[in-house]
């Protein structure tokens, strides 16, 4: 069974991802472990071709999806930094200097 990603996928996934995702996607499965099928090991080529829908690879699709929930979980918490009012610090008034 082949596991593609959707055009609409895909689309979404390009938008989040940034400049180099191929090769930090490669170098997790490497990692990890995880031997492709038709390589010793996953490339950025690889990476790059699933998500052009060139190529079928599961792991890489299991991936990519994680990459985004990571790279979104990232992007609400400092959403939620920025949102935050920080009251500046009443303790110590600055001392001027000359």
């Amino acid at each position: 069974m082949k596991i593609k990603i959707t055009a609409k996928e895909r689309k979404q996934l390009r938008a989040i991802f940034p400049v180099g995702y191929a090769k930090v996607v490669s170098k997790r499965l490497n990692e990890a472990g995880i031997e492709p099928a038709r390589a010793k090991e996953y490339v950025p080529k690889i990476v790059s071709d699933v998500l052009a829908g060139h190529q079928s690879d599961f792991n890489v699709v299991l991936e990519l999806f994680r990459y985004k929930d990571e790279l979104m979980v990232k992007d609400a918490e400092l959403k939620q930094l920025r949102t935050k009012n920080y009251e500046p610090a009443q303790d110590n008034p600055a001392t001027k200097t000359q």
